[in-house]
């Protein structure tokens, strides 16, 4: 399973609800790890690797995770900025404001429901990767010169791998 990169047309757009918790769910989200850790990530939503499923995984430290149609129903006011890449615009990165907590609920890979509270990066993390589920990306968080320097950079890296 590869990673899609920057600009095709799948990180643009909604991913689905999975209505059901099956056998397939299970195999993308073993797969979704193994490109994750491949990839030495911290996270990664299914439309990432060209599924449009409500699916993530994050991977912390301390902390892994694989929810299954995750929704954020809470953050604070407080907000961070801090240095954000993404496995999919591989190489540059940008300073992103996002809240420093969040609590998100969705399923876990038994189906059942849950609910969790991260601080810090963690929930950066969460936040990143729910914002893949709804099509958005990091650049998107950024003035317009950020965004247009940002992908330039992203473009030029591009061309010299090549």
């Amino acid at each position: 399973m590869e990673i899609v990169t920057y600009p095709d047309d799948v990180l643009r757009k909604e991913a689905s609800p999975v209505e059901d918790v099956d056998e397939e769910i299970v195999t993308l989200a073993d797969r979704m790890t193994e490109a994750l850790f491949r990839a030495e990530g911290i996270g990664l939503a299914a439309p990432q690797v060209g599924v449009l499923a409500r699916v993530i995984v994050v991977n912390l430290e301390d902390d892994f995770q694989i929810v299954v149609n995750p929704e954020i129903i809470e953050t604070n006011r407080e907000v961070e900025s801090l240095a954000e890449g993404c496995l999919s615009i591989p190489g540059p990165e940008a300073e992103v404001e996002r809240p420093t907590k969040v609590v998100v609920q969705g399923y876990d890979l038994d189906g059942k429901h849950i609910k969790l509270t991260r601080e810090g990066l963690a929930a950066r993390v969460f936040l990143h990767e729910v914002d893949h589920l709804n099509g958005k990306l990091y650049v998107d968080h950024l003035s317009e010169t950020s965004r247009s320097l940002t992908l330039r950079e992203y473009r030029n890296m591009r061309k010299e791998e090549q």
